[in-house]
């Protein structure tokens, strides 16, 4: 199952990836896309609601979460994703949790967890010994009573990971348990996983960087994610990855 965080607006961005890698889905049935988007904080504009609304009666891979879109409630509306999943999914092998302005190899990625199957797993970029911001004037800044450590466990960059269907559950109901932080990718892939003790599997073909300068299909032969593009970009670099165009 591919789940990926969007935002109302993002029109351009949800086309581009049905157009793109989540055009899989047609070829294999046992695959499945959804897009999950949360309430503007700023009242919509009516012409972005009725196209919203017209997109999401279209193609039937929208789900409306009740959360505010907001920097701060990203880890909400993720742990929103989750448990909308846990309820509503018949026991997914595998979520991939992929964020709207990611390009990615799907059949490279399909072909490593038939070859793999891995069980009891998170897998992505792994992040090791990150280290907690402290400085009060920083995007990301947290402090000692929110989270006492200085350095966060294993935990994966947050445009792309893979969660093995087998803990999806106890990965859920641990978000009740664990004390939250906004950062996301953090709660859920380090602190949450560390928690229930699942493996955190680092993958050469996750990408953690920012994206390759004047990127084409060819480089993504051998690389599962990239970030960030444009929708334009995406769906360029998918029809270069598939008509073997070399860069």
């Amino acid at each position: 199952l591919m789940a990926v965080p969007s935002r109302a607006g993002h029109f351009r961005e949800r086309m581009a990836i049905r157009n793109s890698w989540g055009s899989v889905i047609k070829q294999d049935t046992s695959l499945r896309l959804f897009f999950f988007v949360g309430k503007e904080v700023e009242e919509l504009d009516q012409k972005i609601k009725d196209t919203f609304a017209m997109e999401k009666e279209k193609f039937m891979d929208i789900v409306e979460l009740n959360i505010k879109e907001k920097y701060k409630y990203l880890v909400i509306k993720i742990t929103g994703l989750f448990q909308w999943v846990y309820v509503h999914c018949n026991n997914p092998e595998y979520i991939l949790k992929v964020d709207d302005d990611v390009i990615l190899n799907s059949y490279l990625l399909i072909n490593y967890l038939k070859k793999s199957k891995p069980v009891n797993s998170i897998i992505g970029c792994k992040v090791t010994n990150g280290t907690v911001d402290r400085n009060k004037l920083s995007k990301y800044y947290i402090s000692k009573e929110e989270y006492k450590p200085d350095n966060f466990p294993d935990y994966f960059g947050g445009p792309a990971y893979v969660i093995s269907g087998d803990i999806l559950g106890k990965l859920y109901l641990s978000t009740s348990e664990v004390p939250s932080i906004f950062l996301e990718d953090v709660y859920i892939t380090g602190l949450c996983r560390k928690y229930i003790n699942v493996q955190a599997v680092g993958h050469p073909g996750f990408s953690c960087v920012t994206r390759i300068k004047e990127p084409c299909g060819g480089h993504f032969r051998n690389l599962t994610t990239g970030h960030p593009y444009s929708a334009g970009g995406i769906e360029r670099i998918w029809m270069q990855l598939n008509h073997n165009i070399t860069c």
